[in-house]
């Protein structure tokens, strides 16, 4: 994260934010105390070697790509222009697609795309993100089912802590920066009732509640 004056750049560039540091987030009390709250500027985002450029105009995000790309290059590094793309939140689907480019060449305009194993999408929509996580969870499940899941060595509490562990770790990742509407919890629930019905053994025909299924 390069937060602060970059040079290059203009005043107006980048992503305003307001940030705490004192463990208080969301103390909605203290969040108004204005001693402990810092105002800066985020002009890109760095994990690796990937990277994410904000921007709230086209002007911004041309003239950010065009800077960041020359540091790039003066240090032996260059853009997968191939790799990298745009998405834009401001723009219906009616109007044309806004162009970039960097080494001329014109940088591809997509509606959603995964940064950090995260899928961003145009609309701010968590369908596509909520969806694949259970796919992901599925996946672990299954790659888990005769191992332990369906094995009658490993006790009942063992198989939970290794659900856990696994699925759910996988399925909550990212979920601090969710907001949640009922649909996506309903999908959540519904896995979740699956999963644990398979481990304990439960079929649809014993209509066991799903209270009892959290006891």
């Amino acid at each position: 994260m390069c937060p602060g004056t970059c040079r290059g750049l203009p005043n107006n560039a980048g992503i305003p934010y307001t940030y705490r540091l004192d463990g208080s987030l969301f103390n909605l009390r203290r969040i108004k105390a204005e001693t402990k709250i810092s105002i800066d500027r985020i002009y890109e985002l760095q994990y690796a070697d990937d990277a994410a450029i904000p921007a709230h105009s086209v002007e911004d995000l041309q003239s950010s790509l065009n800077s960041l790309s020359t540091a790039y290059k003066c240090t032996g590094l260059l853009v997968n222009t191939k790799k990298t793309e745009v998405l834009s939140s401001a723009v219906t689907h009616d109007l044309p697609a806004l162009s970039f480019s960097v080494y001329s060449d014109t940088l591809s305009n997509v509606q959603e795309f995964t940064y950090l194993g995260y899928i961003l999408s145009d609309s701010c929509s968590l369908d596509s993100e909520v969806e694949h996580r259970i796919e992901a969870a599925s996946s672990a499940f299954g790659r888990l089912t005769k191992r332990v899941f369906l094995n009658h060595n490993p006790a009942i509490p063992t198989k939970v802590a290794v659900y856990r562990a696994v699925c759910v770790s996988v399925i909550l990742y990212g979920c601090d920066t969710w907001t949640l509407y009922r649909r996506h919890v309903k999908a959540f629930e519904a896995f979740h009732i699956r999963s644990l019905q398979s481990i304990l053994g439960i079929r649809w025909w014993q209509k066991i509640p799903h209270t009892e299924l959290f006891g």
